[in-house]
């Protein structure tokens, strides 16, 4: 009867079912008018009011489901880091958000890529370092590439990685190009390029962090703020070439994404928040590896 200014309700065992058989049935029925207004997502506890769901727009134009959605993940490992391929996600479309994680070991890593935004980092001196990020950045090589990072962050050369978002447009390439090189010398580098579906393409990211050396041999993924229907996205590199079934998917996530190669491995695992506050360290599952060999970040990305 939504949206109708009349309507015809059959009270029979047809429509209803029959729970009690043999025994007479009443069917009551409370009505109220809302000027108009029809609220299509009663039990969606983020609405702002009738019409207006948890993402903030109106019914209609939002996911109805209040959720962000994995469209897929493709993954590519590089021996020199110079000039990498990888295609789009199958399955994405113009409105999805990409999430982009650039990888590196033993050489430079940018912190800049032309025509995508740079949101989170990690750059690591050494295996029992922890991250360094942007902000310390000391001094540059140029626009794209740091070069010292202070408070002994070296030049973050170890390991690290460098994570960017883009929205997915009419006219979107199949693929893209990476050079993340700033000479002609390079050392291995991978990517891992996942799509999600109902996501915030203005101000995706809610919260992020980063751990250089969480000291376990899991590994253990930092504590971000996200609100309930937010995806959290935790990627690891990892400076040895390592088994996928070394580092399960923590609990309530699912492994994303998996590359590894010669000496270097990288995971992205996801899943939805079904809270709102801090998530607190989320440990992967599995035998894990040599403790302070990975650069892990967290992060929380919220829906429309």
């Amino acid at each position: 009867c939504l949206g109708k200014s009349s309507c015809t309700v059959s009270a029979s065992n047809g429509v209803f079912g029959d729970p009690c058989s043999g025994t007479a049935k009443k069917l009551a029925v409370v009505y109220a008018c809302s000027g108009g207004v029809v609220d299509n997502c009663p039990s969606d506890p983020n609405k702002t009011e009738p019409g207006q769901c948890g993402c903030g727009v109106p019914e209609g134009t939002c996911n109805q489901s209040g959720s962000i959605t994995h469209v897929g993940t493709t993954q590519v490992w590089d021996s020199n880091g110079q000039d990498v391929a990888i295609n789009r996600p199958t399955g994405s479309q113009a409105g999805d958000l990409l999430v982009l994680f650039l990888h590196r070991t033993d050489d430079d890593l940018p912190l800049r890529v032309s025509g995508w935004n740079h949101v989170a980092e990690c750059y690591k001196r050494d295996n029992g370092y922890d991250c360094s990020t942007e902000e310390d950045c000391t001094s540059w090589h140029n626009s794209d590439f740091c070069g010292t990072f202070g408070s002994s962050g070296g030049e973050g050369h170890d390991l690290a990685q460098s994570i960017f978002y883009k929205t997915v447009g009419s006219s979107e390439p199949g693929s893209y190009r990476f050079n993340m090189n700033r000479d002609s010398d390079g050392h291995p580098g991978w990517i891992i390029l996942t799509a999600l579906r109902g996501a915030s393409t203005s101000d995706p990211v809610r919260d992020w962090d980063n751990e250089g050396c969480d000291g376990v041999e899991d590994s253990l993924f930092p504590s971000v703020y996200g609100q309930n229907g937010d995806m959290v996205l935790l990627s690891q590199s990892f400076d040895d070439a390592i088994a996928q079934s070394k580092f399960g998917a923590p609990s309530g996530t699912s492994t994303f994404g998996y590359v590894s190669n010669s000496d270097e491995a990288g995971f992205l695992f996801g899943g939805k928040l079904t809270r709102t506050g801090e998530t607190g360290a989320m440990k992967t599952q599995g035998d894990g590896a040599s403790s302070c060999k990975d650069a892990l970040v967290s992060l929380t990305i919220r829906p429309k």
